[in-house]
């Protein structure tokens, strides 16, 4: 059975980015950390971008009935641990949010599965692929069906024969 590696990040909801950012900045020491990433989405903080792409972000208002936290995400090893949470989740008739593959700052790639607790939370399982498309940095719906070759392949933004 997988099983994930540790708490990764938390995104809110927040009414006025710029005080939470100046907040979690000047008050905590936290590290804005947006890279090639547009503000005017989701701002993203660290307290080390060394180790750590993102430990908090803020996502501008509120989508439909979401309370203040828009999801909570979970690293695990590898994306084939991501691949079995899916897999999981699907036998499990868990709700299935999305999948996507996030370009983060400095680490890479991700391969998520973003899902629903029981009472609708979004939650996220990921993983990082290092390699990656430098010319083609952003988000990139993925299909997590196929198998894990392929869902590399879409993640990196490099065929299977490129990597």
């Amino acid at each position: 059975m997988p099983r994930v590696g540790g708490l990764s990040h938390i995104v809110l909801h927040v009414e006025d980015v710029d005080k939470m950012v100046a907040f979690y900045r000047d008050v905590l020491g936290l590290t804005v950390h947006q890279g090639h990433r547009d503000p005017r989405g989701l701002v993203f903080l660290t307290s080390n971008p060394e180790t750590d792409d993102h430990e908090i972000a803020f996502a501008r208002g509120r989508e439909g009935s979401a309370k203040i936290i828009a999801h909570i995400a979970f690293r695990v090893p590898s994306p084939a641990d991501v691949k079995a949470f899916y897999d999981q989740f699907v036998r499990m008739g868990v709700p299935i949010d999305h999948t996507v593959s996030h370009s983060y700052v400095t680490e890479g790639n991700t391969v998520s599965c973003y899902f629903l607790d029981p009472e609708g939370n979004r939650l996220e399982v990921f993983a990082v692929v290092r390699e990656r498309n430098e010319s083609d940095l952003g988000n990139h719906p993925l299909d997590l069906d196929q198998d894990l070759d392929a869902i590399i392949a879409q993640a990196s933004g490099l065929s299977a024969a490129a990597r």
